[in-house]
């Protein structure tokens, strides 16, 4: 469903209540510029997107690391600039 945004200000309770049935996309002009979402289904995107980042880096390091060792690896490194 798209809406633009002058609807969403308008109606937002409503439009929240919607997105648990499918996403709404907000327009400016006619352009998305946002998206109302399930943050269940947000979450399972983000984690998909994190995964696949991971594997990205896997391949560009060679076969030799797998994504949990560099999950592992980044994660110590951001733990030790802290």
């Amino acid at each position: 469903m798209y809406i633009s945004i002058a609807e969403a200000h308008n109606r937002l309770s409503h439009w929240l209540k919607q997105v648990s049935k499918s996403p709404v996309v907000i327009t400016r002009r006619g352009k998305s510029v946002g998206v109302l979402m399930d943050p269940e289904e947000y979450e399972k995107l983000r984690r998909v997107a994190a995964y696949l980042q991971l594997l990205d880096v896997s391949r560009e390091l060679g076969q030799g690391a797998s994504a949990d060792e560099i999950y592992l690896a980044s994660r110590q490194e951001l733990e030790d600039r802290t």
